[in-house]
């Protein structure tokens, strides 16, 4: 039975990205030798921990989100302890529906506010209130 999981990765900020993109490229392969495949990858970037880690104060967070027979989490997870830049590791069963991220949508050009005329008559002042 193929079950959806979702994995937070916390990288040592002194990995490269390119030393990233590698591993996760590892785990992807790993991922689709068990029949699943990677439905979503989530950056967070480097962010403050809410406690220290190895004496490290930050972390580059990542979220990936895939599918998979079973195995592939036990075959993932024993990858992740074998990096040596990944500080802490969770992975869980994804119960929600997984939606990909949405574009910025564009504003149209109508939207902007109408254009006084030069020869419009000025609002009267407001009266005062004391």
């Amino acid at each position: 039975m193929i079950r959806k999981y979702e994995t937070a990765i916390l990288f040592d900020t002194e990995v490269s990205e390119d030393t990233r993109k590698e591993f996760l490229a590892k785990l992807t392969g790993i991922i689709e030798s068990y029949q699943g495949e990677v439905l979503k990858q989530d950056d967070w970037g480097t962010r403050r921990l809410a406690y220290t880690i190895n004496k490290k104060v930050s972390a580059f967070y990542m979220f990936l989100y895939y599918t998979g027979e079973r195995g592939v989490v036990e075959e993932v997870e024993r990858n992740i302890k074998i990096f040596d830049g990944v500080l802490r590791h969770m992975t869980t069963i994804c119960t929600t529906e997984i939606k990909p991220k949405v574009a910025a949508i564009p504003v149209p050009e109508e939207t902007a506010p109408p254009e006084i005329p030069p020869d419009a008559t000025p609002a009267p002042p407001a009266p005062d209130v004391e």
